[in-house]
């Protein structure tokens, strides 16, 4: 699971507490693909410690916050976040799998009128702004402070390139939809042509 190999490629480098973990999957850009909100974090932080992939190592107090306790790898979770990363590295199976909701949407989008279709596609192109927007600000960051590896450089990369393809699609989906508002072309129904052929016979 990536998130499991998140968890663990953190704790390999240094011990962290709960919070310290969330933190660094925001500022590494980990959240754009796991969910570590609620109580995500700590259930697989239980999961991990069940399988003696990490430990409890010990109790951290600062201040007036509360105890926190700081978690770190095991020998057997090193060796297993080895194999996960070579397995991973190299499996492209996995990503001819990634499943993408809005497309099986727009497969029968036909049944929606346009204006509703066209509000639901400014709808994803405001979310993919406010990403995109999120992911400049990462890389901002991380150009500051001077201390991100080839490899963390890429990941933000990818998700610039990610997000600035999504605008674009999008940006063109809605223009040739007005084009197409615009000249009066009918959104046929697929059943029309079916129709249309029984009636002539």
């Amino acid at each position: 699971m990536s998130v499991h190999l998140v968890i663990l490629g953190l704790l390999s480098e240094r011990p962290c507490h709960g919070y310290e973990l969330r933190q660094e999957v925001e500022r590494r850009l980990f959240a754009t693909y796991i969910n570590l909100s609620g109580g995500s974090l700590y259930y697989n932080l239980g999961q991990l410690e069940r399988s003696g992939y990490v430990e409890k190592a010990w109790a951290e107090q600062k201040g007036r916050y509360p105890t926190r306790q700081v978690y770190q790898i095991t020998a057997t979770g090193r060796e297993y976040l080895q194999t996960e990363l070579r397995r991973l590295l190299f499996d492209t199976e996995s990503r001819e799998k990634v499943f993408d909701p809005i497309n099986t949407a727009l497969a029968f989008g036909h049944f929606v009128s346009p204006n509703e279709l066209r509000t639901a596609l400014n709808k994803h192109l405001e979310w993919a702004e406010k990403r995109l927007a999120w992911v400049v600000e990462q890389h901002s960051y991380w150009t500051d402070q001077k201390k991100a590896t080839l490899t963390q450089a890429k990941i933000i990369e990818h998700g610039l390139v990610h997000f600035k393809a999504e605008i674009d699609w999008l940006k063109q989906f809605l223009h040739e939809l007005d084009m197409q508002d615009s000249f009066g072309e009918p959104r046929q129904h697929p059943a029309s042509s079916a129709e249309e052929g029984n009636l002539g016979q």
